[in-house]
């Protein structure tokens, strides 16, 4: 199955449950968090490749799913995502509990390196548990640049100056909320791939 048609098939998941907060977020949640793994790949951080991509992609536009039906949405989304029998069909279960987890730690809290839930620390140690943090890393600050959830970011640059990561927002509209608040959320990021972030729009 080629990559077109599992996204297909992920979105008619989530248009089910409007995608928590509506397509638009979802999707521009989606198209800024790819430009940020591609950036950051091109810029030599990581060596994630398609296959990574493709759970960054399916993780964004199911993130807040949970929002539709209440509680603490990251937790409501993570579970949406593990009780899908058409995921799982889809993805299989490792990948699925993957794809669940990224999106559960797409928020500020919990720390992906320090929270002691037992099912996150036994996924922790298979083979995807890092990636999960490297991509639940890159989702929040994708997550953050729609914080009014009025799709007001064009789009997203990323460079190297000195010892640090910049990230160069373009809009036509002020963005400083969008701004501040993938500050606040970068912290991950800055963890687990060893660089200073610096975020700001460019006029």
């Amino acid at each position: 199955m080629s990559t077109m048609d599992i996204s297909d098939i992920v979105i008619d998941f989530g248009k089910k449950y409007n995608f928590g907060r509506g397509s638009s977020h979802a999707f521009k949640v989606r198209d800024l968090a790819l430009k940020i793994f591609d950036g950051t790949k091109q810029l030599g951080l990581h060596d994630m490749g398609s296959r990574e991509r493709l759970w960054l992609e399916i993780a964004a536009l199911l993130h807040d799913i949970g929002v539709s039906i209440g509680g603490e949405h990251h937790e409501s989304s993570r579970n949406l995502i593990l009780s899908s029998k058409e995921l799982r069909d889809l993805l299989g279960s490792s990948v699925l509990e993957a794809i669940a987890w990224i999106s559960f730690f797409h928020r500020n809290k919990p720390n992906p390196l320090k929270y002691s839930d037992p099912e996150w620390r036994e996924h922790l140690k298979s083979k995807y548990g890092s990636v999960v943090i490297k991509l639940a890393a890159i989702l929040r600050i994708a997550d953050a640049l729609d914080r009014s959830l009025m799709q007001i970011v064009d789009d997203v640059k990323l460079k190297m100056s000195d010892d640090k990561l910049l990230i160069e927002v373009y809009s036509e509209e002020d963005v400083s909320v969008e701004v501040e608040r993938a500050r606040e959320k970068a912290q991950l990021f800055e963890d687990v791939f060893n660089v200073m972030i610096e975020v700001k729009q460019v006029l």
